[in-house]
């Protein structure tokens, strides 16, 4: 007997979170993973702590010039990790 309505795994757990509203998590935790991946390993080397918060996304830096680097480019930062995770989830960033 062969089944009709077949549907993908990866389908199957998105539809799950989604409708548990799960998401939300797995979001903010794929914004602290991809800061080394969009940022670079220069800037994950002075990066010394980050966590996400109500849409915040905190980073603790070691070095002061990067930090002040960073500040300028603070919105395109949060362009690049909105697309690179797939969601609006970092809606502001601060640096420490």
């Amino acid at each position: 007997m062969r089944r009709r309505k077949t549907q993908a795994i990866g389908e199957l757990v998105k539809q799950v979170l989604k409708q548990q509203n799960l998401n939300t998590g797995i979001h903010e935790q794929r914004a602290v993973n991809y800061w080394p991946r969009v940022l670079g390993p220069a800037v994950a080397r002075v990066t010394h702590r980050i966590y996400i918060r109500n849409g915040v996304l905190h980073v603790e830096l070691t070095s002061s010039v990067v930090r002040n680097e960073l500040m300028m480019w603070k919105d395109k930062i949060i362009t690049q990790m909105n697309e690179a995770i797939g969601a609006r989830v970092v809606l502001d960033i601060v640096f420490r």
